[in-house]
């Protein structure tokens, strides 16, 4: 095989950052400092749109170009940052947090309680109804077996 048809694993990769902006582009190797960047353009509302940039190691040309982050998504999350955390303040009291209280209230405890009992006596009251069915099928079987032994008798065994 020859070198122009190197597949994109066996390329090595240069890994840098791009931020660009109406005004201007600038290219990173630090993703901290491409993120400072962004986040000052961001703040005086113009767009700015972050990249990760993965060139060749070879010749420089550039393998992929990512959109990391753009003014939208930033302005977006920001605001939804900021909507938790007024929604938290309003909830929670200024002073003192109220420690959080058991699930277990005392009517609910009572609740369960009751339930639990209905269930027991409804067991107790299927086991009583089944075992009354038990003993009349029993009787019953008993009368039939009774019939049968005395057809069965009208023939003699010896013959």
């Amino acid at each position: 095989m020859s070198s122009n048809h190197e597949t994109d694993s066996s390329v090595e990769k240069i890994k840098s950052w791009e931020v660009e902006s109406s005004s201007s582009v600038e290219e990173f190797d630090d993703y901290s400092k491409a993120l400072d960047l962004f986040n000052i353009i961001s703040d005086q509302d113009e767009d700015v749109i972050l990249y990760e940039i993965q060139k060749s190691k070879i010749n420089g040309s550039i393998i992929k170009r990512i959109p990391i982050l753009n003014t939208k998504q930033s302005k977006k999350r920001k605001e939804e940052l900021e909507k938790e955390r007024s929604t938290k303040k309003r909830t929670l009291p200024p002073q003192n947090q109220a420690p959080i209280q058991n699930k277990n209230k005392p009517q609910d405890i009572k609740y369960r309680i009751v339930i639990l009992v209905i269930i027991i006596a409804a067991f107790l009251i299927l086991l009583y109804v089944l075992s009354q069915l038990v003993v009349s099928s029993d009787t019953l079987n008993a009368h039939f077996s009774l019939g049968q032994l005395k057809r069965n008798s009208d023939f003699s065994l010896t013959g």
